[in-house]
């Protein structure tokens, strides 16, 4: 079952158009609803597909949530890479790395699907701890490439670049979900900026 699921994922090759019909479904549902309440019945109606179609791509409805965080950590890591590559100054691009994590949850209207996100990354962190860390290891690859550069050019030391970027993340990611389950009150931008002093 996880081979079928990475497949879908597109981690062992290219993604089927169907499970990509469905990702891109359950992140419209996602965003209506703020939460991902949708059954299987209702994501097939709203991708235009079969139910034999899903159990095709996906095992079950959190190997589908995987799918979507997988696409959404692709796109973010991606769309961070683009802002971190408006510095040149290798603390500045360290800087923007982790304080941009912060920036997808302060996006105008996407809160909700954010939230939605966090919640889920919770609750799949136990269930699927294997298959979640590797979906998000774009965002450690990003903030490793960054320190590594940062370290190289002997702005900061850096004596296990792997280790540290997981470290930062899984920091950043910790402050996100006390943000999103109101743990604390500060805004996202105080956090990162708390944070980066750190």
């Amino acid at each position: 079952m996880e081979g079928r699921a990475l497949a879908a994922m597109g981690t062992l090759g290219p993604r089927p158009a169907v499970a990509h019909d469905l990702v891109e479904a359950a992140r419209v549902l996602m965003w209506e609803t703020g939460a991902p309440v949708f059954t299987v019945s209702q994501l097939v109606a709203a991708a235009g597909t079969s139910l034999k179609s899903f159990y095709r791509c996906f095992g079950s409805k959190d190997e589908l949530l995987v799918a979507l965080f997988e696409d959404d950590a692709r796109r973010g890591a991606e769309a961070l890479g683009r802002e971190v590559d408006r510095y040149e100054d290798p603390v500045e691009r360290v800087r923007c790395g982790v304080q941009g994590l912060f920036g997808f949850i302060t996006l105008d209207g996407r809160l909700p699907y954010a939230a939605a996100l966090v919640r889920e990354h919770l609750r799949l962190s136990e269930s699927r701890p294997d298959e979640l860390r590797a979906v998000l290891q774009p965002f450690v690859d990003l903030l490793q490439r960054e320190l590594e550069n940062a370290g190289r050019s002997g702005a900061i030391k850096v004596d296990d670049s792997a280790r540290l970027a997981r470290t930062v993340f899984h920091l950043v990611v910790s402050h996100l979900h006390a943000l999103i389950c109101h743990q604390i009150e500060e805004s996202p931008t105080d956090i990162a900026d708390d944070l980066w002093s750190f």
